[in-house]
């Protein structure tokens, strides 16, 4: 069975989505697209109809390049207001011989929520702690192993419902099914999980257009998170305010010409421009670099700052991510601020490479794992599908590095 999964992420500034197949223990990039989204405030959807309209469009784009239709994705919920509580349950093992199979760990999870669920609130994950066998044994996976009983703790996060069916809502209404939510953090952490970060408590700073999530994991399950509302957005404003240039032409400005870091910069580049009242701009990529840096410098201070005052635990590792970290220069001034002990999210995956997709990318991951605990085969594209896109592509001679990929995927690598 081919594994292809589609998962969407909602933005204030972008919409991403992503098609990934799993195979040979790998992810590949099927097709991805970038939109503009418009009716997203502060992560929060407040215009049902533009939001639906920039998925429509995201959609019939992605479709386009998939060769086939998106009849389900993955998506991405608002963890605003999100709540983190411990839930435990315990269970008698009653399948054949006592093997534990992947319906008695769902099962055992479904039950550790009854009760422990306020009725304004949707669960949106929950990541098991420990597992413990009859014997007192406790494990991470019981999977195949054989036990009377089998007790559980874990994390359950949830969000006020709100936050859930106002994305859930607007995609199944364009005749798309979801399958599973989560949060932008979690799928920021699994773009980049490794068993040694699963060792460690790790902060996640995920930098979007109007908030900052500052989240933290423990050994791997997400115990905390806090919204600051800063982001690319202000150094889009210091553009406007320093060169009196509009929103939209700073929003330019920084995406095509803008680094992160003086040292980076060449003091000849000028880039042209005419501000709001009608006058010529020349603006030095030196100079320009100087108030950008000064704005990622404190905004990432004061995530700094309220990393120590989320949490009392040491931090062993430290992640950024967001649209602006992939600015020539960014990861410099991380590095300079927060030494070793941290990185920038870095995609090596062809097709998503741009930090934008973290998400979208480790939302995927996240499912895949979430499927392989259960002992489950999935996929969101049938054979025809997959046949259809397979024909489509055969068909077009210019597919570059995707044609590659299908090539690939098909035995001819060659």
């Amino acid at each position: 069975m081919r594994k292809i999964f589609t998962s969407i992420d909602i933005g204030t500034d972008s919409i991403k989505i992503a098609c990934m197949e799993y195979f040979n223990k790998k992810y590949n990039c099927l097709a991805s697209v970038v939109t503009p989204s418009s009716g997203v405030k502060q992560g929060l959807i407040i215009n049902a109809e533009k939001v639906s309209n920039a998925i429509k469009k995201g959609i019939k784009e992605i479709e386009s390049k998939l060769g086939t239709k998106i009849t389900k994705v993955l998506a991405i919920v608002p963890s605003n207001n999100v709540t983190f509580d411990i839930v435990e349950s315990n269970n008698d093992i009653k399948t054949e011989n006592n093997i534990i199979d992947g319906d008695t760990i769902f099962n055992c999870l479904q039950k550790s929520l009854k009760n422990n669920v306020k009725p304004d609130m949707e669960v949106v994950s929950i990541m098991p702690i420990e597992y413990k066998l009859d014997n007192g044994k406790i494990v991470k996976n019981p999977l195949n192993m054989q036990s009377k009983t089998l007790s559980v703790k874990a994390v359950a996060s949830s969000v006020p419902k709100k936050n859930v069916y106002s994305v859930v809502g607007i995609i199944e209404n364009l005749g798309i099914e979801v399958i599973d939510i989560s949060f932008s953090s979690i799928g920021c952490y699994y773009s980049m999980k490794t068993p040694d970060l699963d060792n460690k408590v790790v902060a996640l700073i995920d930098i979007g257009s109007e908030i900052t999530k500052l989240s933290v994991f423990n050994k791997g399950i997400m115990i905390k998170e806090k919204i600051l509302l800063m982001g690319g957005n202000n150094i889009d404003s210091d553009i406007s305010f320093n060169y009196k240039t509009d929103l939209k032409v700073s929003k330019q400005i920084k995406e095509t010409f803008a680094v992160a870091n003086r040292k980076y910069a060449d003091s000849d580049e000028v880039y042209s421009c005419i501000d709001r009242n009608g006058q010529k701009q020349e603006i030095n990529q030196y100079s320009l670099s100087e108030i950008i840096e000064a704005r990622c410098v404190e905004m990432l201070k004061n995530a700094k700052n309220e990393l120590n005052n989320l949490t009392n635990r040491e931090i062993g590792y430290i992640i950024i991510s967001g649209g602006i970290t992939s600015m020539l220069g960014f990861d410099a001034i991380v590095e300079e601020l927060f030494v070793r002990t941290s990185t920038v999210i870095n995609i090596g995956v062809v097709g998503i490479r741009d930090n934008k997709y973290a998400a979208s990318y480790g939302t995927i991951k996240y499912f895949n794992e979430k499927l392989n605990l259960r002992d489950k085969e999935y996929t969101m594209l049938n054979e025809e599908q997959v046949e259809e896109m397979l024909s489509t592509r055969k068909k077009v001679s210019s597919l570059g590095v995707l044609s590659k990929i299908f090539k690939i995927f098909e035995g001819d690598d060659k």
